[in-house]
């Protein structure tokens, strides 16, 4: 498999489980990213989803804040190690 036909399959999982999803939900968005086989040093990535815009924006924006904020906390953990 090269990373053309890898792709195809990727986004082809991907439409299956948004089709699946769309019984259940309003929104949904999916966000992948893999390396390639033939550049392992290539990062693909495929996004799609359905409904709402400002709803699926509105997801993706909270899904960085809460994550920046879990990389802010550990950082500052990690960082907050005053011993005297």
């Amino acid at each position: 498999m090269n990373d053309q036909e890898r792709a195809r399959r990727i986004n082809s999982i991907v439409e299956q489980k948004l089709n699946e999803l769309s019984e259940y939900c309003d929104s949904v968005q999916i966000l992948a990213s893999w390396n390639g086989l033939d550049e392992p040093e290539n990062t693909h990535s495929a996004f799609k989803g359905f409904g709402n815009y400002y709803a699926r924006i509105g997801m993706i924006n909270r899904f960085v804040e809460e994550e920046s904020a879990k990389i802010h906390n550990q950082v500052w953990d990690e960082s907050d190690d005053c011993s005297d």
